[in-house]
């Protein structure tokens, strides 16, 4: 039997999450909730996740800064950002953080499935690539992930 993939859901809005819970466990997924940055950051210390996605805004600490924080940390981990307040700079901060795409709010249960799926199969590459590839783990952000965000960058 195959583990479960985890999947770290860091927002201040209970109902973004439980969205998120309702799509990805349905999908065979382990859903586990952050409601801000510094939560989130003490989960991952004490667990390993396949996937963060975050928020941009919340109380303290950014989403922004939360992506910067787990890419430096773990940079085969796929981090997807999910604002309802996306900006060109927000979107350019989010790609030189070398996260995987950043998704506009309101969100469909097609989008979260389809994100979650494309953020797995970079998270597998990537992490095959820094576990193994003598980089001393650092990973470069694979060209998906620049295509991901440059749609969402040019038509903003």
């Amino acid at each position: 039997m195959t583990a479960l993939r985890k999947i770290l859901v860091v927002d201040d809005d209970p109902v973004v999450g439980k969205s998120f819970d309702q799509v990805l466990t349905n999908k065979g997924y382990e859903v586990v909730m952050a409601h801000n940055a510094a939560e989130a950051l003490e989960r991952m210390r004490k667990s390993e996740y396949d996937v963060v996605y975050t928020d941009i805004r919340m109380p303290g600490m950014d989403g922004l800064e939360l992506a910067e924080k787990v890419k430096a940390r773990r940079p085969w981990t796929p981090v997807v950002i999910v604002t309802g307040h996306g900006t060109v700079d927000n979107e350019r901060r989010a790609m030189d953080a070398g996260v995987t795409a950043f998704l506009h709010k309101p969100l469909s249960p097609e989008m979260i499935e389809d994100s979650a799926t494309e953020a797995l199969q970079q998270g597998t590459a990537a992490g095959a690539t820094g576990a193994s590839g003598g980089r001393g783990g650092a990973v470069e952000p694979a060209p998906v992930a620049v295509e991901a965000i440059t749609p969402c960058v040019k038509a903003a």
